[in-house]
């Protein structure tokens, strides 16, 4: 994925911030200052930013499967390249240079953290650039989950949302991801789980597999051991089965194409990889509580 982890060192000397330009669309919403924490929003058109800085430290994430590439330069002065593939979420420290590629349009999620608010949540400042799969994070934290849903029906949603309140979902999802992946129980994964290659590897071919069949013996395959050891090592890494962990992905796929497209239900179910539609319903009832047609009417509100 990267280089050994990087960091970049707050005595060197701090490279012109730059105030990014308003998005070419419609959809970005006003930056909100909140308690150290600013947020924004948009379904992000294809753009390209070169070398800059912020004075905040930055986490951004993109909400679906795309893909951007990042790089980022390290105080030893080199350039690293990270191809990141959604959805998944990085950190880029306070006065890192860095630039972004997206060559396609995306639902986006940018939080600014000042510094104040990240040594506050940690009892320390972030100086590791830090990416990482939003299922990942999602499988460590519920909340991560939940307030990224909320955030993608807002990216998609024409109407102006509340200030305050968009303004109390990023100073609580900052909080919950910061804590999360530096707060010592996501920087690594769990003892004697998967490595991170290889969960990545995994994580990227269920993505991409939702409607094949992903058994125990096709997911070892991908990840490099047998079914039974594979089993064992995914639990350890994310607390849930591949079983499990294939089946919310499965429900969330679907959810998000109920939201975000007018395909048959039978269709839908198809390309998430459920038997049939009855599958389906039963499990976004199980696990959302509500059914296909449901989630549909909400979108439509």
């Amino acid at each position: 994925m990267t280089d050994a982890p990087t960091h970049w060192c707050a005595n060197q000397p701090a490279p012109t911030p730059l105030i990014l330009p308003p998005a070419a669309n419609g959809y970005r919403r006003s930056l909100f200052p909140g308690r150290g924490v600013s947020v924004y929003y948009d379904r992000h058109p294809p753009n390209e930013w070169g070398e800059h800085t912020h004075e905040q430290t930055q986490v951004s994430g993109i909400l679906e499967a795309v893909e951007c590439l990042i790089k980022w330069q390290t105080p030893d002065g080199l350039w690293h390249n990270l191809p990141m593939k959604g959805p998944a979420v990085w950190v880029i420290p306070a006065l890192m240079p860095h630039s972004l590629s997206y060559p396609a349009e995306a639902d986006m999620v940018t939080l600014f953290m000042e510094q104040a608010f990240v040594l506050e949540t940690l009892g320390r400042d972030v100086t590791e650039f830090a990416p990482m799969p939003l299922e990942q994070l999602a499988s460590r934290d519920t909340v991560i989950g939940q307030l990224t849903k909320t955030f993608r029906r807002l990216c998609r949603g024409k109407q102006k949302a509340n200030a305050l309140y968009v303004e109390s979902i990023g100073t609580v999802l900052g909080t919950h991801i910061l804590q999360v992946m530096f707060g010592g129980g996501a920087s690594g994964n769990k003892r004697g789980g998967l490595p991170d290659d290889a969960q990545l590897r995994v994580m990227r071919y269920i993505e991409e597999h939702l409607a094949n069949l992903l058994d125990l013996v096709t997911l070892g395959r991908v990840a490099g051991f047998t079914a039974c050891h594979f089993g064992r090592l995914f639990k350890k890494s994310l607390g849930r089965t591949p079983h499990d962990y294939v089946m919310r992905r499965r429900v969330a796929k679907a959810e998000e194409l109920l939201e975000t497209t007018d395909r048959k239900q039978v269709e839908i179910a198809e390309l998430c990889g459920f038997s049939d539609d009855t599958h389906m319903a039963r499990r976004l009832r199980r696990l959302l509580g509500c059914s296909p047609s449901e989630v549909r009417s909400q979108r439509r509100k």
